[in-house]
């Protein structure tokens, strides 16, 4: 059985951007509240709840219950991480008891930047990114669609 990990992609607009009343620390998959990142979590939590992480350009891949607190990267223009410490994390973070670096195929829900990095980590014959390259809002309109068709990647 091919196991397939999916990754939503984190954003500049965070809930402390729109709430200043929210805590210090937050769970991933609630502090990233952007377009594109909200709905890259929200298809993740519909269709594969248990199979996901978040890739943040300071944290690397969070499991979706970690808090974290609020900071200022994005993967294009200052991660405030580098690959080799995402390859460290893939070795190391488990999801349903297995290392990230053991998933079969890896599909990257965000950017080509997001998409570029996973490559590096867990080599190019694993990793499928059906939304790189695609302007932000093609991206939306895609991820849309496949919510109203009840589709999965």
């Amino acid at each position: 059985m091919v196991r397939y990990l999916y990754v939503a992609t984190c954003g500049a607009r965070k809930i402390w951007d729109v709430n200043p009343n929210a805590p210090e620390y937050v769970e991933a998959r609630k502090a990233y509240v952007g377009p594109l990142s909200k709905k890259t979590i929200e298809y993740c939590e519909k269709f594969y709840p248990d199979s996901y992480v978040i890739l943040s350009a300071k944290y690397g891949f969070l499991l979706p219950y970690e808090k974290i607190k609020n900071y200022n990267a994005v993967c294009s223009k200052n991660p405030l991480i580098t690959v080799s410490e995402l390859k460290e994390q893939a070795r190391t973070k488990y999801l349903n008891g297995v290392p990230l670096i053991n998933y079969d195929k890896v599909v990257v829900l965000g950017s080509t930047c997001y998409c570029n990095w996973v490559k590096e980590v867990f080599g190019e014959d694993k990793v499928e990114c059906p939304l790189a390259g695609l302007p932000i809002g093609k991206m939306l309109k895609k991820l849309n669609s496949l919510f109203e068709h009840k589709g999965k990647i």
